[in-house]
């Protein structure tokens, strides 16, 4: 008859074989899905932390664009005020010249005693020794450039002999200051 062989301690190995095995298996796939996980976690942080990074600049630009605008508007106002001075210093120079050619073409026997500027009229008021003087003085003032004459005042004799004289001029809209 045959001897019985006892299979008991060679189960027993392979069972512990086949359970190593499969621990193995098993915390190979258990650290491969907390490797996973962690990656997964860590780009996920990753992008968060882009894009908080990309939120600040984008907050720190508008930042900056809505500093720049407010320079911006500040320097363009001061370049339209400086415009404006400088129509505004243009036409007290054109002034300047209509005026002197004014004071230049009065007659020396004429002289203003009133001198006003409304609504585009420049009106002039004064006296006149003679009526020689008086008709020299509308002559000089017909062929000053940048006025035209309106209709003339009337020309009276004062207490002193003298011709009291008023002259309306309008504005010429091509000399326009």
């Amino acid at each position: 008859m045959a001897q019985a062989v006892n299979f008991l301690p060679w189960r027993a190995r392979r069972q512990r074989q086949c359970l190593r095995l499969w621990l193995t298996i098993f915390s190979v796939t258990l650290l491969l899905i907390v490797l996973l996980a962690a990656m997964l976690r860590m780009q996920t942080a990753q992008k968060n932390r882009r894009l908080e990074l990309i939120q600040q600049a984008g907050i720190t630009l508008q930042t900056g664009l809505a500093q720049r605008k407010t320079n911006l508007l500040a320097r363009q106002a001061e370049y339209q005020a400086r415009q404006q001075r400088y129509r505004q210093l243009q036409a007290t120079r054109e002034w300047q010249q209509i005026l002197t050619r004014l004071a230049d073409t009065l007659p020396e026997q004429a002289w203003l005693s009133e001198l006003r500027f409304q609504q585009g009229t420049l009106s002039l008021a004064g006296y006149a020794v003679s009526f020689t003087a008086l008709s020299q003085l509308e002559t000089a003032l017909y062929a000053l450039p940048g006025l035209r004459m309106g209709k003339p005042g009337p020309a009276s004799r004062d207490a002193q002999g003298r011709w009291q004289f008023d002259y309306a001029l309008v504005l010429d809209v091509r000399h326009a200051p």
